[in-house]
């Protein structure tokens, strides 16, 4: 398993993670969009989706346990 991969995987995890805290925010002050939140919620499924398969496909799932207990993302 390629360790940029799985750190592009993260990175992109957090950022839309941090998006949707903010549109949630918005959403709050009655200024979001709801339908916002919705593609932001696929975007974040995908990309846990895409690290628990990068996961299940390493050996044993050190590599992406390791890299992404490094990154600090649970």
């Amino acid at each position: 398993m390629e360790e940029a991969r799985i750190l592009q995987a993260v990175a992109e995890l957090e950022k839309w993670e941090s998006r949707r805290e903010r549109v949630r925010q918005r959403i709050e002050k009655g200024e979001g969009d709801a339908s916002e939140l919705e593609r932001i919620e696929e975007q974040v499924a995908h990309y846990e989706g895409l690290l628990a398969d990068m996961k299940r496909e390493s050996l044993g799932g050190s590599d992406v346990s390791r890299t992404i207990a490094r990154t600090g993302n649970p």
